[in-house]
């Protein structure tokens, strides 16, 4: 069954739809408050300027489980990689553009992360260490100048070293090296495209912290 083109092509649009189910307002709606996603941004930080801890980590990680899961899932059921591949860019598309909240989204570092861990959780790992030391260096030194989350200067640089972590250091995955380099090169483009996008929507709501 895994084999047809038809449940390839179907098993792309689901990871876009569950991609759409943005777990920010899911818990705005759990939580009763009105106004997510047009007064701040629609992802784990917005949910966590607005409403706490009790909203963000919740959000954050079924944001990050859904990324996994069509990973972990697609290679369970024995899907190519090809597939996989497209579904994960899919679930991550449905993130930031969500059919079920008119195309407003958050940015996606959230479900890119639950994608990377589950695609090359070596590579993750070290990705991850380097963009909270970087994140956690730019907060103690350059913030007050620049005025930018460190959050985003982390996201960034964790989205911009994973495919040159693939390619360089294919440990584990270097039979897929190429694809996944493709697989993070869109990541890249998706995340830094949205970030814009963000940026100009939502350029005079203070950043927490």
């Amino acid at each position: 069954m895994t084999e047809s083109i038809y449940f390839r092509v179907f098993y792309v649009i689901a990871s876009y739809l569950l991609g759409s189910v943005v777990f920010g307002y899911v818990m705005a709606k759990i939580l009763g408050k009105k106004g997510f996603g047009i007064i701040d941004r629609p992802g784990t930080a917005g949910a966590g300027r607005l409403y706490g801890y009790k909203a963000s980590i919740p959000t954050f990680f079924f944001d990050c489980g859904k990324g996994a899961a069509v990973v972990l899932v697609g290679k369970a059921i024995g899907l190519d990689i090809i597939t996989i591949i497209a579904a994960s860019l899919a679930v991550l598309a449905g993130h930031n553009w969500p059919v079920w909240f008119k195309f407003r989204g958050g940015g996606g570092l959230a479900t890119a992360m639950g994608i990377a861990a589950a695609v090359a959780p070596l590579q993750f790992a070290i990705v991850l260490a380097a963009s909270l030391a970087v994140s956690n260096i730019y907060r103690f030194t350059l913030r007050k100048k620049h005025k930018v989350n460190p959050n985003v200067v982390g996201g960034l640089t964790g989205v911009s070293l994973m495919p040159f972590l693939v390619y360089f250091f294919p440990r584990y995955i270097e039979a897929f090296r190429i694809p996944y380099l493709y697989l993070f090169i869109g990541v890249f483009v998706i995340i830094v495209v949205k970030g814009i996008i963000l940026h100009f929507t939502y350029r005079n709501v203070p950043t927490a912290g």
